[in-house]
């Protein structure tokens, strides 16, 4: 629901966040869609944004109800909040600054020089804004887990913050790492007492779990089988090969997607969270397996669908069969017999090329 790059949700408290943070100036032909940047005019921009009205937030989380699918936000803090942070710059550690309420996105990114991207953890105002937040999203969303991100926080705003450096001292806290500790537990506090759970990318164990939370592990699986071991429950989502805005196949024959890996479909396939976990024992742990996709990234819902399938299906009938029963030469042999044939039909676009049997 908010990121960097925008806000998308109605606050009834705080209105900024959908008259400012939801609005940014996209460079138009902007290196997020285009692998060629050489003849882009970073001063050529058109506004782009908008966001989600309660009522239709209630609509969408009732009408997935009814299909037995519960939608969970994600609010993320203390990072990944620079359009918060346009809005409300009295929040950051730099303070009161000249907020920003148009970001030019260069290459997927909001410009760093533009907002600060972290709450300061050495301010009160932080936690009132935040707890003030959660709690009107709360109304919206029935589910009992609350995704809070915690991921990639730049922390050198915090060193080079007296109130942060403050706020370390007065609470015995050795480095950074404990103090977004600190940050993610009093949020699981205020959380609990609503009988929220948190969720939390794998940078949630840096500094020291929170108790109760529960680890979304992305840069890999070793967060996840670290928290399993700690007796948290996981949600494995490594972004390699899990990740579906990333290549599929060469990248020289692909539309530009995000960098890293090419997470092909024999690899999504073949996907099984629990083999390198130390032991059965630890087995209980595992909620359970997400793909992810950015749409910051995808376009249009042509490429939404490219980038999906097959690879959605394939990940999910490799972790509803498990190891034993299920068989990559006839799922592709059951793509090239009627699903593709099928999609085609119906006017959805694919990935399509001759997969390996």
């Amino acid at each position: 629901m908010c990121d960097n790059e925008g806000w998308r949700i109605e606050i009834k408290q705080y209105p900024k966040l959908t008259e400012v943070a939801a609005w940014r100036n996209e460079v138009v032909g902007s290196r997020m869609y285009s692998k060629d940047s050489s003849s882009i005019d970073l001063n050529d921009t058109y506004r782009y944004g908008g966001y989600y009205t309660q009522e239709e937030i209630r609509e969408v989380v009732n009408y997935a109800a009814q299909r037995n699918i519960m939608v969970l936000p994600e609010i993320e803090l203390p990072g990944h909040s620079g359009a918060v942070l346009a809005a409300y710059p009295e929040l950051s550690c730099r303070g009161n600054v000249q907020p920003v309420p148009n970001k030019t996105i260069v290459g997927g990114l909001v410009d760093q020089q533009l907002v600060n991207m972290e709450f300061c953890a050495g301010k009160e105002e932080s936690f009132v804004f935040l707890e003030n937040l959660l709690a009107e999203v709360m109304t919206l969303f029935p589910s009992p887990y609350i995704h809070i991100g915690g991921d990639e926080v730049d922390k050198t705003h915090w060193k080079n913050c007296a109130l942060c450096q403050e706020r370390k001292t007065e609470m015995k806290l050795k480095d950074e790492d404990e103090l977004q500790s600190y940050f993610v537990k009093r949020i699981e506090r205020s959380l609990s007492k609503h009988g929220k759970k948190l969720i939390g990318w794998d940078e949630i164990l840096e500094g020291g779990l929170p108790e109760s939370s529960i680890v979304m592990s992305w840069r890999g699986e070793k967060g996840g089988i670290k928290a399993a071991q700690l007796g948290h429950e996981v949600i494995m989502s490594p972004s390699d090969p899990l990740y579906l805005n990333r290549y599929q196949d060469n990248p020289e024959t692909e539309p530009w997607a995000a960098r890293f890996s090419i997470n092909t479909l024999d690899r999504v396939y073949d996907y099984w969270p629990y083999k390198n976990l130390g032991g059965a024992q630890y087995n209980k742990f595992i909620k359970g397996v997400q793909f992810a996709i950015w749409t910051e990234f995808v376009p249009s819902v042509e490429h939404l669908e490219y980038m999906l399938l097959p690879r959605m299906p394939a990940l999910a009938e490799a972790i509803w069969s498990g190891p034993v029963t299920k068989d990559y030469t006839d799922f592709v042999r059951r793509l090239h017999k009627g699903h593709f044939q099928g999609w085609q039909q119906k006017g959805i676009r694919f990935h399509s090329k001759k997969f390996r049997q």
